[in-house]
């Protein structure tokens, strides 16, 4: 006796094999887009962090050199009038006295430094390869800060603007001492 079988198929359909490339193709297209806009902003946290070694390169020159043109030499407190520091020499309050950057000697004296670009080591030399970096710094006393009276701190803030128009602020607080 014969038995006559059916014939088992295996495989995939035509309709299954279209589905599943189209949806591939979805899943592919979702996947590039997102590579692509990642790909297109992956320069950022690199010229940010320029930014950020300009404000540090700033603030650390800035932050060691004296509290004023009258600060003694070794340091000191100078006197304000506030009564935290009688009988020191007087102080000259904000000013820009220096005219060079090679010669400012007390954080009062970059004060006036405005949208410099590209921006300047503390030679005074021109830093070609931050081209496109604006920085700007601001000395002003804004009042008392940690119960230090105003005429005895001195607020100094660094704004760093990359080519993308980003701004990166750095702040420190000096007292006189």
């Amino acid at each position: 006796m014969r038995t006559v079988g059916r014939r088992v198929q295996a495989g995939f359909t035509l309709i299954e094999t279209i589905l599943v490339v189209v949806l591939l193709g979805t899943m592919m297209a979702g996947m590039t887009s997102l590579f692509v806009e990642s790909s297109r902003r992956s320069h950022e946290p690199y010229i940010r962090q320029k930014a950020i070694a300009i404000a540090d390169a700033f603030m650390d020159e800035i932050i060691h050199k004296s509290w004023d043109d009258n600060t003694p030499l070794g340091g000191g407190c100078v006197d304000t009038g506030s009564g935290g520091c009688p009988g020191g020499p007087v102080a000259a309050g904000l000013a820009i006295d220096e005219a060079s950057r090679i010669d400012f000697d007390d954080i009062d004296d970059y004060n006036g430094i405005r949208n410099q670009t590209p921006p300047r080591d503390s030679a005074d030399n021109s830093m070609a390869t931050y081209d496109g970096y604006v920085v700007s710094v601001y000395v002003d006393q804004t009042g008392s800060w940690n119960s230090v009276p105003s005429a005895d701190n001195k607020r100094i803030r660094i704004d760093v603007t990359s080519p993308t128009q980003e701004t990166v602020t750095l702040t420190a607080y000096r007292v006189n001492e």
